[in-house]
């Protein structure tokens, strides 16, 4: 019996990378418009430099400003601000989110959510889709000084909806943080790659694999 679901926020239910792609482009050509002479290529440069949410935003735009030979380190540090407080508003979920979340309720599960990531910034997503009223508890690494794939992460999800491991699903795009993580503590893990790339040297495989949250209600019923 699955008692509830458990997801990751970036590039699962948060569409990250598309909402950074659209926040840059408006930044660059309306915000900003003479600091570069081409912002579609200094968009695409910030998406690499990004990698996924891996690097500082800061020296990613220190970087930006060195590759393209601009010398100006204190109009990178005011974009960089520009982004910390701005970005939030650009955010967008993932398509059928909210129909999943019902098919999940009907299912009787309740749903949960963990984030690696700074709390300000983890926090300014979820309450940008409204997620912290959708999902029943929600859990961002740095206020509870864990991150994923520590097992201890998993199991006070679990205890904060008052479910077993073992009667959870977990929902995530990375393979060592969340799938690997997840199947850790007994739980039953689908991957949502989203471009990630599942290691060569990982061992493990998902219990099952999705391209679309729209696919997950059938997942779950087959688990």
């Amino acid at each position: 019996m699955i008692s509830a679901v458990i997801f990751d926020l970036d590039e699962t239910l948060f569409a990250r990378t598309s909402s950074l792609k659209a926040f840059a482009e408006d930044q660059l050509n309306n915000q900003y418009p003479n600091v570069f002479p081409t912002p579609s290529h200094v968009v695409a440069r910030l998406l690499e430099l990004d990698n996924r949410g891996k690097s500082s935003k800061y020296k990613v735009y220190q970087t930006l400003f060195k590759e393209f030979g601009i010398d100006d380190q204190n109009l990178a540090a005011e974009l960089y601000d520009h982004y910390m407080r701005n970005a939030w508003r650009f955010a967008m979920p993932f398509e059928g989110l909210n129909e999943a979340f019902s098919e999940i309720r009907a299912l009787g599960a309740k749903i949960g959510i963990v984030t690696n990531g700074r709390t300000d910034i983890q926090l300014r997503s979820l309450l940008a889709l409204n997620l912290d009223r959708l999902a029943d508890d929600y859990i961002i690494s740095e206020a509870v000084g864990l991150r994923k794939p520590d097992a201890k992460i998993f199991q006070l999800a679990a205890g904060n909806l008052s479910v077993r491991t073992e009667d959870c699903v977990f929902v995530g795009d990375s393979p060592t943080a969340d799938v690997s993580g997840a199947q850790t503590v007994g739980m039953k893990s689908v991957w949502f790659p989203n471009g990630a790339i599942w290691p060569t040297d990982l061992p493990i495989r998902a219990d099952a694999e999705i391209q679309s949250l729209s696919e997950l209600s059938g997942v779950l019923k087959a688990f």
